[in-house]
């Protein structure tokens, strides 16, 4: 009987130390400015590689958190890509998209299963295991990579994408 009281208060105290020790933060959505993901031509049928580079100030994206600003939690919470408007466009299929950063590796982010119109914007599949992306802010500087399947055998201009991501980053108050 003393052990099943001396158990519970044991777990008491743990709950009690564990959620004393949580530290305090704040949630921001943070959505990049419109992206140029592009990839160079030519380009042949098959899988094509475009991409996209982000540099920020983490005291711009969060101009309201006074001192030292810690990244303690990031998501993606959704993917945008839609065809450049004002340029010839060839027959693309599905793309796949990951990010890098310095000091972080490749990791795939989105996918998109449909094939790509010129007149449509497409929100991409999130991936559900995200990694990395605490460290990838901290670098102030995010690659994105978009590798798409290109349906028709060559294409010798460029094809650009605009590429919004948005995140949900918590940092410490």
């Amino acid at each position: 009987m003393k052990l099943k009281y001396l158990s519970i208060a044991l777990i008491g105290f743990i709950l009690i130390l564990n959620v004393s020790c949580a530290a305090d933060t704040e949630t921001h959505e943070v959505t990049t400015p419109v992206l140029d993901l592009k990839a160079v031509g030519p380009l042949f049928e098959g899988s094509n590689t475009s991409t996209a580079t982000w540099e920020f100030s983490l005291n711009d994206l969060f101009p309201q958190v006074e001192g030292d600003i810690v990244v303690d939690k990031a998501r993606i919470t959704s993917i945008t890509v839609k065809p450049r408007a004002d340029m010839d466009f060839p027959k693309v299929g599905k793309m796949v998209m990951e990010m890098k950063s310095k000091y972080t590796s490749m990791t795939r982010i989105g996918l998109l299963e449909s094939n790509i119109q010129t007149d449509k914007s497409y929100d991409l599949q999130i991936a559900g295991k995200q990694e990395e992306l605490e460290t990838a802010f901290e670098d102030e500087r995010i690659t994105f990579v978009g590798d798409f399947d290109m349906l028709q055998e060559d294409f010798y201009d460029d094809v650009v994408f605009d590429l919004q991501v948005t995140f949900e980053v918590e940092t410490l108050k």
